[in-house]
């Protein structure tokens, strides 16, 4: 399935060698590009890449041919593309040959007769191994645009097994109001509040040992000791050669606003329902009173008149008590419905960081085991290119 998504360019020149192995190619490949000859090659490789910039993955060649030779097609089309893989095929076996290949960094050299499933075997290696090295630039641009997307959104830094802060962007030194100079010669200590639920890197090792993530807002104080609160993603930075836990990725988002403004809302709602309850007490108070008032006034036989007025009096007041009763219910309701709703916002939070953290961890997961692969491919070619230089010495 793979070689069947590959554009091949086949030159040779003599006829019945090039009509019996562009037939096997056909079957195999995607597209073949048949060239008769050095200068057809040229042509036609410009034509293909530069006129139709279509993609050509692979050219297999001979090197002794009329008009152009294969040497010196391949120095003309690396003008064009230093790194498509480029094989050799010929009757020759001197020298001179060899030693032009290897500065034209020829991908494999294959004798005549050929080897049919050894060529299809080293066309698809080679192939193979420019697509991963194109895998890993897709996937490392990737994760540039999305680390750029997160740079504009969230404030990140790293920090390493000490706690010491190793990077920063520049949205945290706007919120922090350090400049990156000063962050990077801190500790994450120094910018954590005194009253958050972390104040130092052990904390923030107990709140990740758990698990590869911790999700949650974290407490922060600014230069001018102003309190701001980043609702935090913090995840195990691994080094890419030894796969070893060296410190922490944390990425946060601003809730400062919001967290202001619901402990301001809180603070009034709490304030409203200690005044109405204070002015509860003051009415009950009064009723207290105006009832000792009315059992005198009784005992003592006062007139109707009088008895009615203060019967009156007291009926509305208890109507105010009611009244107030009711509100109180209603001020109490309403903080139940706030936190409700801040609890939702935080969910919500923390559910979408932690989907976008997941994906951030996939990526560049991804990316390190393709970066591997590129790097156990590229010892390949090492060993085939010395295995190729012994062959070319002996």
């Amino acid at each position: 399935e793979f070689l069947k998504t590959l554009t091949i360019m086949y030159v040779e020149d003599d006829e019945s060698i090039r009509g019996s192995l562009s037939g096997i190619f056909k079957k195999i490949f995607g597209e073949v590009i048949i060239c008769n000859d050095g200068n057809d090659g040229v042509n036609q490789f410009k034509y293909y890449t530069q006129e139709r910039k279509s993609k050509i993955d692979a050219i297999v060649s001979d090197i002794n041919m009329p008009n152009l030779n294969g040497i010196d097609m391949v120095k003309e089309i690396r003008t064009i593309d230093e790194e498509i893989p480029i094989i050799f095929t010929t009757a020759h076996g001197e020298s001179s040959f060899l030693m032009e290949a290897i500065k034209l960094k020829i991908a494999y050299y294959a004798l005549k007769p050929i080897n049919t499933t050894e060529l299809l075997q080293n066309i698809s290696k080679f192939c193979m191994i420019e697509h991963n090295k194109l895998m890993v630039q897709k996937k490392e641009k990737e994760i540039s645009q999305y680390m750029d997307i997160m740079n504009n959104i969230a404030s990140t830094f790293n920090i390493n097994d000490e706690g010491n802060i190793i990077e920063v962007n520049e949205l945290l030194t706007e919120t922090s109001e350090y400049s990156k100079e000063e962050l990077l010669s801190m500790n994450i200590s120094d910018i954590l509040h005194s009253d958050a639920i972390v104040t130092n890197y052990n904390d923030i090792v107990k709140l990740v040992e758990s698990g590869d993530t911790h999700n949650g807002k974290i407490k922060f104080k600014s230069k001018s000791q102003n309190t701001f609160y980043l609702n935090m993603t913090i995840i195990q930075s691994l080094n890419n050669s030894t796969g070893k836990q060296e410190g922490y990725i944390c990425i946060g988002l601003d809730q400062t606003g919001s967290e202001l403004e619901k402990q301001q809302t809180m603070q009034r709602v709490r304030k409203s329902i200690i005044e109405q309850r204070s002015k509860e007490s003051d009415l009950s108070k009064q009723i207290k009173i105006l009832e000792t008032q009315n059992a005198k006034l009784s005992q003592d036989s006062v007139n109707n008149k009088d008895a009615d007025f203060i019967i009156s009096a007291l009926n509305k007041e208890k109507q105010k008590v009611l009244s107030l009763n009711t509100q109180v219910t209603h001020y109490e309701k309403e903080v139940a419905n706030l936190t409700r709703q801040k609890d939702m916002i935080v969910s919500d939070e923390k559910t979408k960081k932690s989907d976008l953290m997941h994906k951030n961890k996939e990526i560049s997961k991804e990316n390190h085991s393709l970066q591997t692969k590129v790097i156990e491919l590229q010892a390949v070619i090492t060993q085939l290119q010395e295995k190729q230089r012994g062959k070319t010495v002996g």
